[in-house]
């Protein structure tokens, strides 16, 4: 047998986890969905629903449909009364509150007082109707234009900062008129973007916020925890409750995995909520729990599975290397995927489901990046006892080991340290912390403050347009022979890839050839002390520059045959 898990050469580094300066609730992250009743009604889909079941909703009421006469509320419509009927079955409502209503500025995004303060009356009628509801959402995705309109739409990023945070005190002054103890949440944005939120939070308006919601789409999942970590670094997030109101999956055979894996990552990071999207189907190509006529999707089961088994406890993380992801649901509970290698369990303590639920056969069972493996043991799980690990020969990974040094670190023991080149001598990037302003991305990234370009995330990178090169590199901590495996893909259409390099000590000894792809596959004789990675340098414009790449290192004697 190879070595298992406690003898692997996989660095000992800690994953990401909550401090003691931060949040760390015990009880439960809900785990609800995205419905959208308030839009058009569908009983049959409400009663699959309900027995899913559902019973953490994220939903609306549109304000329109309620007030069409100024301080006069009907709620005499399935799409506007449902909440009601939430609150006979126990369940819980996180409601959405986001669009204007025609009798006040126009229909617009609220913006001025006397829609502001009909909106705070509106709240008031809400909370005080509703038992059900115990979260209100105000705004949606405020960072961007699909979901905002009028003024608001086409101000500033600072300007709208103001608006939203406006609004937002509305509805706390309405919930504080209705004697109601439901939380106020605001942000509301796509994607992780720091440099939005930050500076939300340093505004006066912010102490209405009692958490914020976030619809990290853009981020993989594994990364999540980074750049969460980047987004906690202002004061005020290391105690405010972060709820994901929106996140789903776009590909129908590993949505249920990443439903699982999600939920188990943001549960051990703290978080209070964490929404499916969608829960029906929308039509626009994310996964849903329910088919339009009401049955059950694979990622359906998931989610019933998750919500039996895994919703009863708060995560913790037992990560015992950046490259293997265990967390666990209590003491014989576990949710696992990572970096392949094989994993052998006592078949008569430990039994094997998939992320449905399904039971595995235990001669099978082997860690993936992309599907978990769920462990439910008769008593407390442990290593080596219950459960073993391979060994694993991988030792550092551009995408796994990715991170936001906070002052440019030169060294990252399990990834790629990211620099530019230029006559011989090295310039770390740094951390930014996302849509600090136009034209950026809306999650971290490393680059210069003082330009667009470079920009290295942990999947993308493009070089600089000036004869320094963008370089990927690796310090060597012992002398030997690696395996360096880089795969390189234009990362536009049309595009071929920029000029590439492997270098040692910072000399180039294998140009990839230009092509849309490449790999380079290879052992490499270092020192102690030493480097190796990849030059990427500018090709015209920074679409032909841009590049999809994944860099993994390994030490195959470690793992003998």
């Amino acid at each position: 047998m190879a070595k298992d898990a406690l003898t692997s050469s996989a660095p000992a580094v800690e994953a990401p986890r909550l401090s003691a300066n931060d949040v760390q609730p015990t009880e439960p992250m809900r785990l609800g969905a995205a419905s959208n009743f308030s839009q058009g009604w569908n009983e049959a889909l409400f009663q699959s629903a309900l027995a899913l079941p559902l019973t953490n909703w994220r939903d609306s009421i549109r304000w329109a449909d309620v007030e069409k006469t100024p301080g006069h509320y009907e709620f005499t419509t399935p799409m506007t009364s449902y909440p009601a009927r939430l609150a006979t079955r126990n369940a819980r409502l996180t409601l959405t509150l986001n669009w204007g209503n025609p009798l006040y500025d126009a229909g617009q995004t609220p913006h001025s007082t006397e829609a502001l303060a009909a909106f705070a009356n509106f709240v008031t009628e809400l909370v005080r109707r509703y038992p059900a509801i115990d979260t209100l959402e105000i705004g949606n995705e405020i960072n961007g234009n699909n979901f905002v309109n009028g003024v608001v739409r086409e101000s500033s990023l600072a300007q709208r900062r103001r608006y939203h945070l406006a609004m937002v005190r509305a509805a706390a002054e309405g919930v504080r008129a209705a004697g109601s103890k439901v939380r106020v949440i605001g942000g509301s944005v796509h994607s992780l973007p720091a440099g939005f939120l930050w500076p939300l939070l340093d505004s006066p308006g912010a102490k209405d916020l009692a958490g914020l919601a976030l619809h990290p789409y853009t981020t993989p999942i594994d990364q999540l925890p980074s750049q969460i970590g980047v987004l906690r670094r202002h004061p005020l997030l290391r105690n405010m409750p972060l709820h994901v109101t929106e996140f789903g999956s776009v590909d129908p055979a590993s949505a249920a995995d990443d439903l699982v894996r999600s939920y188990a990552t943001l549960s051990s990071l703290g978080f209070s909520e964490m929404d499916w999207y969608p829960l029906n189907d929308r039509g626009d190509g994310f996964v849903p729990l329910l088919r339009r006529d009401g049955s059950i999707t694979e990622v359906g089961r998931a989610f019933r599975f998750a919500n039996d088994r895994l919703a009863r406890f708060r995560a913790s993380n037992l990560s015992p290397d950046p490259f293997t992801f265990i967390h666990a649901f209590g003491p014989d509970l576990w949710a696992l995927w990572g970096a392949p290698r094989k994993v052998w369990i006592d078949t008569a303590e430990v039994t094997a489901f998939d992320a449905t639920g399904n039971a595995l056969a235990p001669e099978q069972l082997a860690l993936d990046e992309t599907r978990v493996l769920i462990l439910q043991g008769r008593r407390k799980l442990a290593f080596p006892e219950s459960v073993k690990l391979g060994c694993l020969s991988l030792i550092a990974d551009s995408f796994l080991g990715f991170s936001y040094p906070a002052k440019g670190i030169r060294s990252v023991p399990t990834g790629f340290a990211s620099f530019t080149l230029n006559a011989q001598h090295t310039v770390p990037l740094e951390t930014l912390p996302g849509q600090q302003g136009d034209g950026v991305p809306w999650t971290p990234y490393l680059g210069r403050t003082t330009a667009a370009f470079p920009r290295v995330s942990a999947d993308l990178a493009i070089p600089g347009p000036s004869d320094d090169a963008l370089l990927l590199e690796f310090p060597a901590a012992r002398t030997g022979m690696l395996r360096i495996v880089g795969e390189f893909s234009a990362a536009n259409p049309g595009a071929q890839l920029p000029s590439i390099s492997l270098q040692v000590n910072g000399r180039d000894i294998q140009p990839l050839p230009s092509s849309k792809s490449s790999t380079i596959n290879r052992r490499v004789d270092v020192q102690k002390g030493g480097t190796l990675g990849f030059a990427i340098r500018w090709n015209r414009t920074a679409r032909d520059s841009a590049v999809k790449y994944r860099i993994r290192l390994f030490d195959d004697a470690v793992c003998p045959v």
